[in-house]
């Protein structure tokens, strides 16, 4: 409905807008206060509608008002009404209403008897106080009075079935798509996603989502270890020998000194600073297709070439001019021990062109703001100098001084102050029932409604020990009223206490040392449950993280346990426990790493298994668990360090410290084939389908794979997957208990009709095959179709075949045996017959009768001859 009711506004204000020049265009000045008559119009659509569908109305003015602006010192039209009569006499009034600019303005009502509605627009008239419209003119006007008017009734018939689109949206696709989305495609939103890197994790310059952590509401992300493409971003794995081939040799890939990898994503396009591989220095930047892993672009690290990609933004604006949304990047210049931003920079996402310089910035992390007018807006909050601050990016990139005093474009571009954002700063209390706490409290978490700030001493900054108390206090995130506290609270005295997470209302402390978790409300401060304690082991007090989503918390420990806690009770709903590891790692169990490494997306937690800092570098894996039971959806052997896993576009994005590469995690298209060798036949006749199911990823098209499978990598079964993309991608041993995936095979008959084959699976090569015998003559089209998996999208195929009639079976003879007296032959000479062997049509009634009357022929004349020499 909103899509339709800004086309409607728009529509209306881009026609009004024109009549702005002719309207002011030729101004005299004027000696005296003047009458000015108005023409007042009103249009509705649909028209007719169905009932109780929203009909939306357009009232406006055939001109604005002479003094029109597009500031507020201009007059607009004021208290505009909107009468409507409905069949049965009933009245429904509209407003007041205020016109924009141009003249006019817009509602919506929704209809709910069959029959003629009355509709008409009412203006009271007003005079005239503002003074300068757009172009400078229409000081002169003040004092003259818009007479009031009426417009003409209209009707509006309302009938009992709904009035359908004529355009019709396509529906969510069910096979492989990509980028860009048809601007049309209302209902594709859902599909799209964005990793903004919002936040930095530890020891990194960008790569989490937002402020709050890595949960990412707006996208699917895969559920198999399915790989779409691999792309190399430094050296990685076994240099090879001289250098010994071991568990310490792999080139560097998982310290804390050394960046990597720091995700951004896009409109499906894959944004990153680019490392050298012995140090951290910068080598440029890169723009990557998400899908295919192919690069859109490259540049130079910024206008100084030292800069990283510190975030992205999409923001959606409307203004009197234009409408749409605009994607840019943020960089930054990195400086000292703790790599602090000293300015922000902006260039588009599209191109890497550079648009503009932001300075005296704050170093902040942000959230993305979907409930303003301008959605994507970058909210950040910062305490300084005893004073809570809330900074918008909208209020930095538009100014009153845009045209006449008016926002007519919203094009980030220029040089902007970073100050120019700040919408609003409160005091922070100082004093907590009348004991002075001093302006040490900083803001410790944000969510869109409530900023909490804290203060806890600690001794030093890797430790969070507890001196016995904190004090919080809770602020409206939106207008930075104070919602509760300073609160003082005791604490566990000098043991190692950290808030994990915050989201949903709630925020989460929890005691490293006694592995114990408490819930606080951010609504009012107060403890909601604990200390809970948690099942885990020994190397859980060395690390652990948490992530709110779905009403529950996850904590997860380097001792390789994952526990989900109901939100607001503190209940334990499941654990996951460690995964014994055996003899690959000195631990006994696969830990888990945190670093803000975790990723919640579509109802599972990713999770990476391993460590950093010291040696041996041990197996590890990916993990996807069911945020709802705990159970490990799929795995993949892979170990991220400190990188992030972005989620967008249904694909999960991570860096690979085993060798060095990026892996693109989804569903991955197909080709289906098929084939019939013989494919015209006889009635009674029997034909072989066969066919392949390959996967037709990105990846499976690169030298390594195309080398090693000539003929495509085979379509596997999603119970397979991990296994198999193990061996393809990583060099694993080949499994050999490997299905392949399902085929239908139908017919269409020469009757018309489909006739159902049946169902085969595809072995481990990708061939499947099914002998079939058509039961009619004509014509058939034979199709196999893959209908798709959670690891790939589906395909399919067709062929044809022929079937003639049988040939007729041969006519089966009776053999005729010659009647003849044989003739006793004399010692000097036997005669045998000779006879013809039947020929493949078999013998007629006719030859056995000359062959008969041959026979007899050839025994009288031996008689004869023998006869004769008697005689002689």
């Amino acid at each position: 409905m909103k899509k339709e009711k800004n086309m409607y506004a728009l529509a209306l204000s881009l026609i009004l807008v024109f009549s702005i020049v002719a309207s002011v265009a030729a101004v005299l000045p004027l000696s005296q206060a003047l009458d000015i008559p108005t023409f007042p119009f009103i249009t509705c659509a649909p028209n007719p509608a169905g009932v109780d569908q929203v009909v939306y109305v357009n009232a406006f003015m055939s001109k604005p008002t002479p003094t029109a602006g597009m500031a507020s010192s201009g007059d607009q039209y004021e208290n505009i009404s909107i009468t409507i009569i409905a069949p049965d006499g009933s009245t429904q009034n509209i407003g007041p209403l205020r016109s924009d600019s141009t003249g006019g303005t817009w509602a919506s009502f929704t209809p709910t008897q069959v029959g003629t509605y009355q509709l008409q627009m009412f203006y009271p008239g007003q005079i005239l106080t503002g003074g300068g419209n757009v172009f400078g003119g229409g000081g002169e006007w003040v004092g003259s009075v818009l007479l009031p008017s009426q417009s003409d009734v209209i009707t509006l018939t309302v009938q009992a079935d709904s009035v359908e689109s004529i355009y019709e949206s396509p529906p969510l696709p069910t096979e492989y798509w990509s980028r860009p989305i048809y601007a049309t495609n209302w209902a594709w939103g859902a599909l799209g996603g964005s990793w903004f890197g919002l936040k930095a994790p530890s020891f990194a310059s960008t790569g989490m989502y937002d402020a709050m952590g890595n949960v990412q509401l707006y996208s699917k992300a895969p559920n198999t270890g399915h790989i779409v493409w691999t792309k190399p971003t430094q050296f990685g794995g076994q240099p090879g020998l001289p250098i010994s081939s071991d568990q310490e040799s792999l080139y560097s890939a998982t310290s804390i000194a050394i960046n990597h990898f720091e995700p951004i994503i896009i409109n499906g396009i894959i944004y990153y600073t680019k490392y050298a591989s012995v140090s951290s220095s910068i080598n440029g930047w890169a723009a990557i297709d998400l899908r295919t892993g192919e690069t859109v672009w490259e540049r130079t690290a910024g206008e100084t070439g030292n800069e990283v990609i510190r975030m992205g933004q999409i923001f959606r604006f409307h203004t009197v001019q234009e409408f749409g949304s605009t994607a840019v990047l943020w960089s930054t210049e990195l400086a000292g021990f703790f790599q602090t931003p000293t300015f922000y920079s902006l260039y588009d996402a599209a191109t890497g062109k550079y648009l503009g310089n932001i300075t005296d910035i704050q170093n902040l992390s942000y959230l993305f703001d979907v409930d303003c007018t301008q959605q994507g807006t970058l909210l950040g909050w910062y305490a300084s100098d005893g004073k809570l601050n809330m900074w918008n990016s909208t209020l930095m990139f538009t100014s009153t001084a845009s045209m006449f005093g008016a926002i007519v474009t919203i094009h980030p571009s220029g040089n902007f102050n970073y100050t120019s954002g700040v919408q609003w700063s409160v005091d922070i209390p100082t004093t907590i029932n009348g004991v002075e706490i001093g302006s040490a409290m900083s803001v410790a978490a944000v969510t869109p409604e409530v900023v909490l700030v804290r203060y806890a001493a600690t001794p030093g900054m890797f430790m969070e020990l507890s001196y016995g108390y904190h004090i919080t206090a809770g602020f409206d995130a939106k207008t930075g009223a104070l919602l509760w506290g300073p609160i003082n609270q005791s604490l566990p005295y000098l043991q190692d206490i950290a808030l994990l997470a915050a989201r949903d209302g709630v925020y989460i402390l929890h005691n490293k040392d006694t592995n114990e978790a408490y819930g606080y409300s951010l609504t009012n401060g107060q403890k909601m449950w604990g200390p809970v304690k948690l099942p885990g082991n020994a190397w859980s007090s060395i690390s652990r993280a948490a992530e709110i989503a779905y009403d529950k918390v996850f904590i997860w420990d380097f001792g390789g346990y994952v526990n989900a806690l109901d939100l607001n009770t503190g209940i334990i709903e499941w654990t996951l426990t460690p995964r014994s590891s055996g003899y690959d790692a000195p631990y006994g169990i696969y830990p888990l790493w945190h670093f803000g490494t975790q990723t919640i997306a579509d109802g599972k937690l990713f999770l990476s298994e391993g460590s950093m800092y010291n040696p041996p570098v041990h197996p590890a894996y990916r993990l996807a668990i069911s945020c709802e039971t705990g159970e490990i959806i799929w795995s993949i052997l892979s170990y991220s360090g400190r990188c992030p896993g972005a989620v967008a576009d249904g694909y999960l994005l991570e860096w690979n410290s085993f060798d060095s590469q990026l892996y693109a995690f989804g569903k991955g298209p197909t080709i289906t084939s098929i084939e019939i060798e013989n494919d015209a036949i006889a009635k009674g006749e029997s034909v072989m389908i066969k066919g392949t199911v390959i996967d037709n990823s990105p990846g499976t098209k690169d030298t390594d794979r195309e080398a090693r499978f000539p003929h495509g990598v085979p379509a596997i079964t999603d119970a397979c997957m991990s296994d198999w993309m193990e061996y393809v991608y990583m060099q694993q041993i080949k499994p050999t208990d490997i299905t392949g995936v399902e085929v239908k095979l139908t017919a269409l008959c020469p009757d018309g009709n489909t006739y159902d084959i049946g169902t085969v699976t595809s072995d481990a090569n990708g061939l499947y095959k099914r002998l079939w015998e058509p039961t009619m003559e004509g014509e058939y089209t034979i199709i196999a179709t893959f209908d798709g998996s959670e690891s790939y999208y589906p395909s399919s195929s067709e062929t044809a075949i022929g079937v003639t009639a049988a040939q007729a079976a041969p006519t089966p003879t009776s053999t005729i045996e010659p009647t003849v007296t044989p003739i006793q032959p004399t010692e000097s000479a036997v005669i045998t017959p000779s006879v013809m062997p039947p020929t493949d049509q078999g013998i007629t009634t006719e030859t056995l009768l000359i062959i008969g009357a041959a026979i007899i022929v050839i025994v009288v004349i031996a008689a004869a001859v023998l006869l004769l020499k008697k005689r002689q």
